[in-house]
């Protein structure tokens, strides 16, 4: 792949990532329970959806997001510390990925993701994103409920995750009967 292309992928998914994570504020501001954590966040699906498809451009896109938005809402007295925070969220989804390949055994190529893979993989990618949060804003003093705002944050990151990938394989399903209908 060319330098170009991965740049540009990676600009797209920082991008879509951003106003995701703006949108997702706008509409769920409500139900936002502590520093960081909301009980339900669509940004999380964001997340794991680029890792799976554009892996490291994917991540870095993440990250590059996640320092802004860090930078303009959680910043955590330092620059190093808000970067730090950036980058447990685009490696969260890669550890997820890789957990979710390797030892759930499942599919790569996503071509014919079943229910019980995508409740697999938003469990993984809950779990995994809110304990390496909740961990980091703990010991930065950014969390006094550690098990509440962990349970909180997983369950959040659950219903956004599954929330996507639902509609993700929804639309692809339909995007198939469409094509074997004009074929």
């Amino acid at each position: 792949m060319k330098f170009i292309t991965k740049i540009s992928l990676v600009l797209l998914s920082a991008l879509a990532y951003y106003l995701i994570f703006y949108a997702n504020k706008i509409i769920f501001e409500s139900l936002e329970f502590s520093y960081g954590v909301n009980w339900i966040f669509i940004p999380s699906g964001i997340q794991l959806l680029l890792v799976l498809i554009l892996i490291g451009e994917g991540a870095l896109g993440i990250v590059l997001a996640s320092f802004i938005i860090g930078l303009e809402n959680y910043y955590l007295d330092s620059v190093i510390r808000t970067f730090i925070t950036a980058l447990i969220s685009g490696i969260a989804p890669l550890i997820s990925r890789k957990i979710c390949f390797d030892f759930l055994g499942i599919e790569k190529e996503l071509l014919n993701i079943t229910t019980k893979s995508i409740i697999q993989m938003s469990i993984v990618f809950a779990f995994v994103s809110a304990s390496l949060h909740q961990l980091w804003f703990f010991y930065n003093g950014k969390s006094d409920a550690f098990t509440h705002s962990l349970f909180v944050m997983a369950v959040g990151n659950l219903i956004g995750t599954a929330l996507v990938l639902f509609s993700l394989s929804i639309v692809s399903s339909m995007l198939k009967k469409n094509k074997s209908l004009n074929e």
